[in-house]
């Protein structure tokens, strides 16, 4: 039979416990994707490289959707490369995302993201990044890899830090960004798309 101290004892910790797994699984969570500042950037580092050869960084800037069960939803939308965004949800300190973007230029939603990573200090995070193109098959893979979650503050860039609908809108004006040799980036996750077979963005799909 439990002593009084020891039922005391354990209906504390069982309280703890419960009030620690409650608190844990409402949101909003602490560090969230925006309480903190909104602009993080990701870096994809590609795992079939034996060295986990690092490719593009781009900038990502999350608004806020609410409360969805014992979710937080976003919208995110980059601030680097076009017509690159989508949805990520967060529950605890894992997050999950999906996106599109144009490939090649002028055909919209042929490319897709999907990362799906882990907040492990207030600002950063890291997890896995997986990118592919649509096609009347199976589709084409770009990359399956690593990725690197970094907050840098706010999204302070001109039309970025209004509002979701302002940010959507300045997107869709902005340039490709180059490579380091001057070219235009193929996709987000940047020009190694090349040495998969894909055609370079300046050349029509078939």
């Amino acid at each position: 039979m439990m002593t009084k101290k020891a039922l005391q004892s354990f209906f504390s910790v069982s309280l703890l416990s419960l009030v620690s797994h409650t608190a844990m699984a409402n949101p909003p969570f602490y560090p969230g994707l925006t309480n903190e500042g909104n602009r993080w950037t990701i870096t994809f580092h590609d795992d079939a490289s034996p060295v986990h050869a690092q490719w593009a960084t781009q900038g990502i800037c999350f608004y806020d959707q609410g409360n969805y069960g014992t979710q937080r939803r976003y919208y995110w939308i980059s601030d680097t490369y076009p017509d690159w965004n989508g949805h990520a949800v967060q529950e605890g300190d894992q997050v999950f995302m999906y996106g599109d973007f144009q490939y090649p230029w002028g055909r919209p939603n042929v490319g897709h993201d999907g990362m799906e990573w882990q907040i492990f200090s207030r600002n950063e995070g890291a997890g896995h990044w997986k990118e592919w193109v649509e096609t009347s098959l199976l589709g084409i893979t770009i990359g399956f890899g690593n990725a690197k979650f970094v907050r840098t503050g706010k999204c302070s860039k001109q039309g970025f830090d209004i509002d979701v609908q302002t940010a959507f809108k300045t997107n869709q004006l902005l340039e490709l960004p180059l490579d380091e040799t001057g070219k235009p980036l193929a996709s987000p996750m940047g020009n190694a798309i090349r040495s998969v077979g894909i055609p370079s963005v300046s050349t029509p799909a078939e």
